[in-house]
């Protein structure tokens, strides 16, 4: 009776190892990828994660659910997708700010951002463009310093709050320049593109929202970042202005998104999301709505690439804060 138990529990011992040995050789996805945006839905990323979430499904033959979990700037998706099991089963569409400017601006996060992410792919480079008034009188990059250094203290410049890619870009110009610039924080861009056009803001480091506004004549668009864009193809890139304008050197911050796991997410579950996101960036119905957007397909979507942006990024911006001693409270 012992010897029949014994080669019962033997029996059923071997069973349950044979059924996770055949879960374990599943071809991998073999279970719905959940893709983590760190913002609430209706914005940019959560239209770029709906689309790539689609393309990426179709391609790698499962769902790919996205999750929105705002909060704290980015950090409470970061902070989860760090801590999630690193199986590939949970991917995170971060902006560089998260991963590159947040941090040098919070204190205790639970996340780091160079060592808990494993890079998947870039997927593009969000553009630009410094916008104003159409009654204000200027019309060039050139004007507007001129405008500052003439009257100091009368142009004030908008951004999305402390650290944010406006901040940065409008403090740097100011110590480059050498020009008094009055910050003023909003929740979001489009409030300040409003200011603008109502005449109560001087000038805004936008996003491609302002797009349609610059087209209508609402707002005078005078340089882009980084490159010039098809959408504005007669408005100058930020690199062909500067040097008229006497701040040769100056380059505003440059927003892209891409696509990380955690780390420790074997090569092979890398290297299959890679393939299917470089894929998806090939697409001409996805090139098309991301360029209409204002934002520029990547070049190079490869994780190897990836992971040098932002780990140069990081160091970048790590300086650059404190240089412009931009904090946070």
């Amino acid at each position: 009776m012992v010897r029949l138990i014994r080669s019962s529990i033997r029996a059923i011992a071997f069973a349950i190892a044979l059924v996770s040995s055949a879960a374990h050789a599943q071809p991998y996805p073999s279970k719905p990828i959940v893709l983590v945006v760190p913002f609430a839905p209706g914005g940019f990323v959560h239209t770029v994660a709906q689309m790539f979430a689609e393309s990426m499904g179709s391609d790698l033959n499962q769902s790919v659910v996205v999750l929105n979990k705002p909060g704290a700037n980015g950090n409470v998706a970061a902070d989860f997708v760090a801590k999630a099991e690193p199986d590939g089963y949970t991917i995170f569409l971060p902006t560089a700010s998260i991963l590159t400017i947040n941090p040098h601006l919070y204190k205790g996060l639970q996340f780091d951002a160079l060592k808990d992410f494993a890079p998947v792919g870039l997927i593009a480079n969000t553009s630009n463009v410094f916008v104003v008034s159409p009654r204000s009188g200027i019309r060039t990059f050139k004007d507007l310093v001129d405008r500052a250094r003439a009257n100091p203290g009368s142009i004030s410049y908008g951004s999305s709050g402390a650290g944010s890619i406006q901040h940065i870009a409008g403090e740097s110009l100011k110590r480059q320049a050498n020009v008094e610039l009055i910050h003023v924080p909003y929740k979001g861009i489009g409030p300040a593109v409003i200011d603008v056009m109502g005449d109560r803001l001087s000038v805004v480091f936008s996003d491609a929202s302002a797009i349609p506004h610059i087209k209508s004549g609402k707002v005078v668009a005078l340089a882009v970042s980084p490159k010039r864009l098809d959408e504005l193809a007669d408005v100058a890139a930020v690199s062909e202005v500067v040097a008229a304008a006497g701040v040769p050197d100056y380059a505003p911050p440059a927003i892209w998104y891409g696509i990380v796991a955690p780390r420790g997410t074997s090569k092979e579950n890398l290297a299959t999301l890679n393939a299917a996101l470089a894929k998806a960036l090939k697409k001409p119905e996805i090139r098309e709505k991301l360029i209409a957007s204002g934002a520029l397909p990547a070049d190079d979507p490869g994780g190897e690439a990836f992971g040098r942006l932002i780990a140069s990024d990081h160091a970048r911006y790590a300086a650059m804060l404190k240089t412009l001693n931009i904090t946070v409270d």
